[in-house]
């Protein structure tokens, strides 16, 4: 079994090379020509319906979750920061208290 795997990827490895050998003369732009045109045109259809397929399956149920999951980042990120700032707020208030207390030789709560 591993044999005949074996001679079917040696011929693919060898249809390959010559694909990419005639590629490259220059009788064969004609052809390679009008081959990209039409494969071109056919790719565009495919893509947009797969764009189409994508939006009305897919993005339609995700789209309300990542709305409702947004609000709750934002709404989580504010209360972090607002942590943050007010943690910031009473270490620095603390500093001067304990200064102060140094130099005056009192306590301050």
């Amino acid at each position: 079994m591993k044999e005949k795997g074996f001679a079917v990827n040696i011929v693919i490895i060898i249809v390959l090379v010559v694909i990419v050998f005639l590629s490259q003369q220059p009788y064969f732009r004609k052809y390679g020509e009008n081959f990209y045109l039409q494969a071109k045109t056919q790719v565009m259809s495919y893509w947009a319906q797969a764009t189409d397929w994508f939006m009305n399956n897919v993005y339609s149920r995700v789209s309300g979750g990542v709305e409702q999951k947004k609000a709750e980042i934002q709404e989580e990120v504010a209360k972090q920061k607002n942590n943050i700032v007010q943690n910031v707020w009473e270490k620095i208030k603390n500093y001067f208290a304990d200064i102060f207390s140094k130099t005056t030789g009192t306590t301050v709560q």
